[in-house]
């Protein structure tokens, strides 16, 4: 019963095949056919492996493409998406065997897998994607990559070109352990950088204050200024306060220096009136 269901599918393809199609059902059969289905390339493809499907223009089988990396035919791929445009048609392939990329990081060289991904960007006549037959479209991928059902049957065929992921050096986990240590220490050393200076930013402040005479002047008469103001005022504002003696808040008054405006402004920002704190202990 299996066999004549698959033999009645595939005599469906061949009638849905046959004849051309109407135009709005044209990428959708197409799509149907491809999307999906593992295939093995009979030309050269590049990518990047950068997580971006690295474009490869073709023309007939000739292939130009940027990408860093290249992958000789008989690369194992699967279609990922089938997109059918006015003057050509793009299928986006996925490689599923990773490669292992190398890399620096300070003394050491490390390693990590990545996966590959490109499509092909394959030029039509104008005749044939209007012509809407899925067997002409079909034909212009014939000299790029073949089609199979299943991985399994692209992986038995003898076009298969075998590639496998480079192995890892045979003393990496060392390598990843010493790695991780002078990682640590980078990071260690960052953070006493920038604590070093960090502290002599403030010793170089806190020198500056010291030895300049006027600043410290100008500050002195700030404090002096704001401790002589009759601080009357603050009976009218006084709440009646529960817990703890209330704070009055005293307007600072205009002084003839920087360091005066500063340390009237310290000193007068939350003061205890003497008025206030009586009140509160009365009512206590």
């Amino acid at each position: 019963m299996a066999r004549w269901t698959a033999k009645a599918a595939a005599i469906l393809a061949l009638v849905t095949m046959s004849a051309p199609v109407l135009a709005g059902q044209l990428e959708d059969v197409l799509e149907s056919r491809w999307r999906g289905a593992w295939v093995l390339m009979t030309t050269d493809i590049y990518s990047d492996c950068a997580g971006n499907y690295t474009r490869n223009d073709v023309n007939g089988e000739l292939v130009r493409s940027q990408g860093r990396f290249r992958f000789r035919r008989g690369e194992l791929a699967q279609v990922k998406d089938f997109d059918l445009e006015r003057s050509g048609l793009e299928l986006a392939l996925s490689l599923p065997e990773p490669l292992l990329m190398s890399y620096e990081d300070g003394p050491f060289t490390l390693y990590e897998e990545v996966r590959c991904l490109a499509s092909l960007d394959v030029e039509l006549p104008r005749a044939v994607v209007k012509g809407n037959d899925p067997r002409r479209i079909e034909a212009a991928l014939q000299p790029l990559l073949l089609r199979f059902v299943s991985e399994e049957s692209a992986t038995q065929s003898r076009f298969w070109n075998h590639r496998e992921r480079g192995e890892y050096p045979d003393d990496y986990d060392r390598t990843l352990a010493r790695h991780a240590a002078w990682k640590a220490e980078q990071t260690n050393a960052a953070i006493q950088a920038r604590i070093d200076q960090a502290t002599e930013e403030a010793s170089r402040i806190t020198g500056r204050v010291n030895s300049d005479h006027d600043y410290l002047k100008g500050f002195s008469a700030g404090i002096e200024a704001v401790r002589a103001r009759d601080l009357s005022e603050c009976d009218a504002s006084c709440p009646s306060h529960r817990s703890s003696p209330p704070l009055c808040r005293v307007p600072p008054q205009p002084s003839s220096s920087a360091a005066s405006r500063m340390a009237a402004a310290s000193s007068s920002g939350l003061s205890r009136c003497a008025s206030c704190r009586s009140a509160w202990f009365r009512y206590q």
